[in-house]
């Protein structure tokens, strides 16, 4: 009886359909992820497409794009969001600032993001909450440009 395959078997890390999937996305993979993926299926008859990739890889004709890559839909949908907040935070800030002052309570004096005027304020509480891989003031900059 053929075994039957899972989900993770089609879709995990070591998954010949995963890889040619990444590789129409544009992904060249690396040489550990090749042999990943030749090492869990070395009992099946690969696929030629595969086996080229291979052969690519170790002659070192496999070569990813230069430069920084591009930020993926996630990252933009979390960066219109922290947009969308720091007006807010920034408004808010600035009222207390007016009413109370910006000392704060027992709770975030001690943050690190609780210093600085409101508009650093503000950024550090968006990028504490929202992108965590971006400082303040890269947000400051992209939110400005």
């Amino acid at each position: 009886m053929p075994k039957r395959e899972s989900v993770y078997d089609l879709y995990g890390p070591t998954s010949l359909l995963n890889l040619e999937r990444s590789i129409a996305e544009g992904k060249i993979p690396t040489a550990a992820e090749l042999a990943a993926v030749l090492e869990a299926n070395f009992e099946k008859p690969l696929p030629q497409w595969f086996l080229a990739m291979v052969v690519a890889g170790l002659r070192g004709d496999l070569k990813k794009k230069r430069g920084r890559p591009k930020d993926g839909a996630l990252s933009e949908i979390r960066f219109a969001i922290a947009k969308a907040k720091y007006p807010r935070y920034l408004a808010w800030l600035r009222k207390r600032e007016g009413s109370s002052g910006l000392e704060g309570w027992l709770a975030v004096r001690g943050k690190d993001w609780w210093t600085g005027p409101p508009h650093e304020r503000a950024a550090r509480i968006v990028t504490e909450r929202w992108l965590r891989q971006m400082s303040w003031r890269a947000f400051l900059n992209r939110l400005s440009s």
